[in-house]
């Protein structure tokens, strides 16, 4: 399988959305919604924790193909906030990130991954604004998924990449955390394919901190 990931700067997608029931984790306790795959989540000051390499699945979004969700980086450590598409449970899931590793304590990396941080295709953020918050939207569309990064929050986002994993994904949405990281304000929806596709920027050349 060849990869193959597509960025743009603001670049629009097509909205049009049936909204399932958003989690705002403003709360204490995390509720039946949820199920762990691996590690522990926590809600703490109304944000969603967790510890290394968590995941868990929210029920509501069974049948949603996109998830967006508010990623706070807390510090300069390795982090990450993911959004999975698909059956987790069995590994059978895109898992889309965003990360920090370089030390600055703003977004420096993204991935299209499988399972929970499995393999895929890791790249990093060139042109994106620094930012140590931004709203991560991911959706899968056939064998394509597309992650969208919006750093304040305006409903535009600043980049968009997008990966042909060569396989199908079921619905179903779910959220992964790596040190740190605290994520919030989680939507889920159905979403269509992008409108546009660009030209591919460079992968590879630098290792996944994470793994």
């Amino acid at each position: 399988m060849k990869p193959r990931v597509l960025i743009a700067s603001v670049l629009a997608l097509s909205c049009a959305a049936a909204v399932a029931a958003p989690d705002k984790f403003n709360r204490t306790d995390l509720g039946s919604d949820w199920t762990m795959v691996s590690g522990s989540l926590w809600i703490t000051d109304n944000q969603l924790a967790g510890d290394m390499m968590a995941l868990g699945t929210f029920a509501p979004s069974a049948n949603k193909n996109a998830g967006s969700v508010l990623v706070q980086l807390n510090g300069v450590d390795t982090q990450y906030g993911a959004v999975t598409i698909g059956d987790a449970a069995s590994g059978m899931n895109a898992f889309i990130k965003i990360q920090t590793q370089d030390g600055t304590g703003n977004f420096s990396h993204g991935a299209f991954y499988v399972g929970n941080n499995g393999g895929g295709a890791f790249f990093s953020l060139d042109g994106l604004p620094a930012s140590s918050s931004a709203r991560l939207t991911a959706r899968v569309n056939g064998t394509i998924a597309t992650m969208e990064i919006d750093t304040n929050n305006d409903g535009t986002p600043e980049a968009t990449y997008s990966y042909d994993y060569g396989m199908t994904f079921a619905n179903g949405v779910g959220l992964g955390t790596y040190g740190a990281v605290t994520l919030d304000n989680l939507k889920t929806r159905t979403l269509g394919a992008p409108t546009q596709r660009i030209a591919a920027p460079r992968l590879g050349g630098e290792a996944d901190m994470s793994r």
